[in-house]
């Protein structure tokens, strides 16, 4: 409910914990990969480890510098190329015809 305020002990509240030994390389990795593969554009990509909104991405982005990441973003196009997204309307049987 929208109204409800929330409970100290509530089983579906969202906690973020950071593990021992994380690799942070394998994370910004995982998450250029990730964006690259849902089709974003490299400018996007780049704008949204700038941005302090995205406050892992905005880490690395401090910590490594712009040319660290957008060396991980040519690696993933490298990999991933770019997405081609193709949208189909259902016909009247609903089999996905034109």
């Amino acid at each position: 409910m929208a109204g409800k305020p929330g409970e100290p002990e509530d089983p579906m509240a969202l906690v973020g914990v950071e593990l021992p030994g994380g690799d942070a390389d394998l994370m910004a990795a995982c998450l250029v990969d990730e964006y690259v593969r849902l089709g974003l554009s490299d400018e996007r990509l780049l704008a949204l480890f700038r941005s302090p909104f995205y406050a892992g991405a905005h880490a690395v982005y401090r910590a490594r510098g712009e040319a660290y990441v957008k060396t991980l973003i040519a690696r993933a196009r490298a990999r991933w190329g770019r997405p081609r997204f193709t949208v189909r309307r259902a016909g009247p049987g609903g089999g996905g015809e034109a």
